[in-house]
């Protein structure tokens, strides 16, 4: 039963119902992320870190997180908007909306805590979480951070109904880097990761750029995972809202006391 603990030992079937996402989605999705079991299950930090790019300070936020996601199309109708509507004010830079999150065509997401607290707040105030730093990036860090050249980060994203998963937060978008360094195909995200510690390998004369990492960019909102996965199975700065203060999505006000999310 929501909400869950930040370390509950979750199934498919529990995070199906935390995301609103599919059961056969589930496995594919969390790939993308990087995101491996323990044992049979997920502890539900590691999927918080890892796709909302969140980790929960004191109770509060443990329940905020642990109460799941909403799709737009659900805020909607209880905000009184047409989704397409509220994804445009989610779109704008002076809404004053939480952030979304967006993981490919029609998957459009916001946290339930944050979209129910600002229904019932007067002043349409929300508490706003620290994102983990690195964990999104706007396009023009990500070439730098994969250590990739530019031209493969700008074919990637030359598709728009295909993006990578991203975070918008007044209308600034950040992609999340582990989903992708799994698009590009050049590693995994704990070796994305590790690349970006690495020292810079000596550039030959007449080096083409963009030999710099090997991989194809993939088609498909799933497609670089499900390969990724199948391997697995057959080898046994973004939101800018402020961290332990509640305030208005626009940042302009603090939150009321009374406002302040009750966790029921």
């Amino acid at each position: 039963m929501l909400p869950f603990a930040k370390f509950h030992p979750a199934t498919l079937v529990d995070l199906h119902t935390w995301s609103t996402l599919s059961r056969n989605e589930i496995r594919p999705f969390l790939t993308r992320f990087g995101i491996e079991p323990l044992g049979s299950k997920y502890p539900m930090l590691r999927v918080y870190e890892a796709v909302l790019g969140l980790s929960p300070e004191g109770e509060v936020e443990e329940k905020m997180l642990g109460q799941g996601l909403i799709r737009v199309s659900e805020a909607a109708s209880m905000i009184g908007l047409t989704p397409d509507a509220l994804l445009a004010r989610l779109r704008t830079k002076k809404t004053a909306f939480p952030p979304l999150h967006v993981f490919g065509p029609k998957r459009n997401l916001m946290l339930r805590a944050q979209v129910e607290e600002m229904l019932r707040s007067p002043r349409n105030a929300w508490h706003g979480l620290d994102p983990i730093p690195g964990h999104a990036l706007p396009a023009s860090r990500l070439a730098r951070r994969l250590k990739v050249a530019q031209s493969r980060i700008d074919a990637l994203l030359e598709d728009k109904d295909n993006l990578p998963a991203q975070i918008i937060t007044q209308g600034h978008v950040h992609f999340i880097v582990a989903d992708v360094a799994v698009r590009l195909g050049s590693s995994t995200p704990a070796e994305a990761a590790a690349a970006q510690d690495a020292p810079p390998k000596p550039k030959t004369e007449n080096q083409d750029p963009s030999a710099t990492s090997t991989g194809v960019v993939t088609s498909g909102l799933f497609s670089a995972a499900a390969k990724h996965a199948a391997h697995h199975s057959s080898t046994p700065e973004t939101c800018t809202e402020s961290g332990p203060d509640a305030r208005r999505g626009d940042g302009a006000h603090r939150v009321p006391a009374e406002a302040k999310l009750s966790g029921t």
